[in-house]
């Protein structure tokens, strides 16, 4: 009798340790889950970021060729004005 309480302890000893291994191991994998989620959000917010980078570029762009087409034009206009002033 004293050897089946013994073999009970033991396979009880057992069975506790593979639960505390299992439980150490299932909340290992869940902090690995939760950076990797907090790390896509980030990866998120660094795309959106360059996404409204390059929208701001291009609108820079835009008004540096506004502006040198002006420019161009009035380049032009006084080249004109300059060639009326020689005859």
């Amino acid at each position: 009798m004293s050897r089946i309480i013994t073999q009970i302890n033991d396979y009880q000893t057992t069975i506790a340790s593979a639960v505390e291994e299992q439980t150490a191991t299932t909340s290992e994998m869940t902090r690995n889950v939760a950076e990797a989620a907090a790390s896509s959000g980030e990866i998120a917010a660094n795309i959106d970021d360059v996404a409204t980078v390059a929208r701001t570029t291009t609108d820079l762009v835009t008004q540096a060729e506004n502006a040198a087409r002006e420019l161009s034009d009035v380049s032009q206009e006084l080249h004109h004005l300059v060639a009326t002033f020689r005859l």
